[in-house]
């Protein structure tokens, strides 16, 4: 119930479940964002290989440490790989952005956070092309842009796993990517499934490899590890590490506050119109 929600609704919604179970009622949740289900008075049920294991404690979900791994080093940022100057958007005629001048370069991540409905989806599409701006310029360098929206469905149409990849790369000369990146989310043994018979988490891995497959030059996820549980969060980031010290430039619209502190070289808050950089993360 909190993937996808901002810190207000995230903490909104675990008042009301802190309520209901008071008043009597059994409220049972399954989530892999723990850290605002910490606030509750709760026992856990660890499920795992179909098998369900008592937790003596809720403890917060954690991304730790990817960055100081020396083989994910970061790549040069130096090429301008996008750039917003002076860009109002949104889906209709009314803005929901205004004068939004930005930019990223290859080898960088940049994380947009903010409310629900604050821009953050907006932003992305006119970063990525799916959106023409109302006014302003958008320049991008040349070269495929990835763009995973928020519902992986959207864009998962082949029969298998394998083929969603496949179709990506189509136009690419062959190489070992494709199957590379398979087995790094974690997908091998789901390859030649029909990718509307996963469950939520592996739909989205399914999607993310379909959107990343080959050399992107831009990638732009949004809402990436909806779903996810801390290892294939931990997959993905691997996989983000690895196109950044490539040269890819990553932009990720989240609510997961780890997966920014792990990944974010820069990060944007978007909101009320605007969007403005906040000082570095730290990384525990």
């Amino acid at each position: 119930p909190l993937s996808q929600l901002d810190e207000d609704g995230a903490r909104s919604v675990v008042t009301i479940l802190g309520t209901l179970a008071t008043n009597g009622t059994a409220v049972v949740v399954a989530e892999h964002r723990l850290d605002q289900l910490g606030l509750l008075d709760a026992r856990t049920l660890t499920v795992k290989g179909g098998r369900i294991v008592d937790a003596a404690a809720l403890q917060p979900s954690r991304v730790a440490g990817m960055r100081s791994s020396p083989s994910l080093a970061r790549g040069a940022q130096s090429t301008i790989a996008w750039r917003l100057s002076g860009v109002s958007s949104g889906p209709t005629r009314t803005p929901i952005l205004e004068g939004i001048d930005l930019e990223g370069r290859a080898g960088e991540i940049v994380a947009l956070v903010g409310p629900n409905g604050g821009g953050k989806t907006t932003l992305l599409r006119t970063i990525a092309g799916l959106l023409a701006p109302l006014s302003g310029q958008v320049l991008r360098e040349p070269g495929r842009v990835a763009f995973l929206p928020q519902n992986p469905m959207a864009l998962l149409h082949r029969a298998t796993v394998s083929a969603e990849v496949a179709w990506t790369v189509r136009g690419d000369p062959p190489s070992g990517d494709a199957a590379m990146l398979i087995a790094e989310l974690g997908l091998t043994h789901l390859a030649a499934r029909d990718p509307r018979d996963l469950s939520t988490g592996e739909r989205q891995r399914a999607a993310i490899a379909a959107v990343l497959a080959g050399e992107p030059t831009i990638a732009v996820l949004d809402e990436p590890t909806r779903g996810m549980d801390d290892a294939a969060r931990g997959a993905l980031c691997r996989a983000v590490l690895r196109m950044r010290a490539a040269g890819t430039s990553i932009v990720i619209a989240t609510h997961d506050k780890n997966l920014v502190a792990a990944l974010a070289d820069r990060t944007i808050a978007v909101g009320a119109g605007a969007a403005r950089a906040l000082a570095p993360v730290a990384v525990a």
